[in-house]
């Protein structure tokens, strides 16, 4: 969820026109993709302290991530310059956005999922994922995470968020973004982003949560089943 600051609820009431392909957003310099569980929250706050925090704009849930990731206008303030958000590629965001660069992060598939399901039992959102597990799993008794993990992939439960690179570059693949960053050189992609944005970025560490130690060696097995992920993001990683 992404909550809108006074000025920018009273701009969308007062301005309420979308920005769409036939009529694009000519201002917004960066849309960052981002990949849930990839450290993105850690990276928009690199942004908002380089930038400061009126000129990124945040696109999830409520704001218009689904809408975005369908092509489909949406409403952007005017001060923003960073486009961020829960939204995949799709061919259209480049008309609505045709001075932006594309970034993403990524990071190891296997560790990614593993990390997004620590999330779901950690928070417990009133959301259709978390209630997916707690139906099929925490109901029935079955309460270990490297138990529920490895069911899940097995099971091909909420493959869509799962198998989230296919999803998200299925319209706009990697090698056709300005930058892509990776969790396991995080430092050194800030340093090289940083260059392009023409600004400091500064390492924050927010919503930090099941890092990539914290992966059970028992279940890198189930790389098998997340293939087509790996050749996605591998050549990134």
């Amino acid at each position: 969820m992404y909550q809108l600051s006074f000025s920018q609820k009273l701009e969308r009431k007062l301005s309420s026109k979308e920005v769409s392909a036939q009529a694009p957003n000519k201002n917004v310099d960066w849309v960052v993709h981002h990949v849930p569980k990839t450290a993105g929250s850690s990276l928009r706050q690199s942004f908002v302290n380089a930038l400061g925090q009126r000129p990124v704009f945040g696109v999830y849930r409520n704001t218009g991530a689904a809408e975005l990731g369908l092509g489909n206008p949406i409403w952007v303030p005017r001060s923003a310059k960073v486009v961020f958000g829960h939204f995949p590629t799709h061919a259209a965001q480049t008309s609505m956005f045709p001075n932006a660069k594309k970034v993403t992060w990524v990071r190891d598939p296997l560790e990614r999922a593993w990390s997004l399901l620590g999330h779901y039992l950690a928070t417990k959102d009133e959301t259709a994922q978390y209630a997916f597990v707690k139906q099929h799993y925490l109901d029935k008794g079955i309460s270990k995470k490297e138990d529920i993990f490895e069911r899940l992939i097995k099971d091909n439960g909420l493959a869509k968020n799962i198998f989230v690179y296919a999803h998200y570059f299925k319209h706009v693949e990697l090698k056709n973004f300005d930058f892509v960053g990776s969790t396991t050189s995080n430092s050194d992609d800030l340093k090289r982003l940083q260059k392009l944005l023409g600004k400091p970025l500064i390492e924050e560490k927010e919503n930090v949560r099941n890092s990539a130690s914290s992966f059970p060696s028992t279940l890198r097995y189930l790389e098998s089943y997340f293939t087509c992920e790996y050749d996605i993001v591998a050549d990134f990683l």
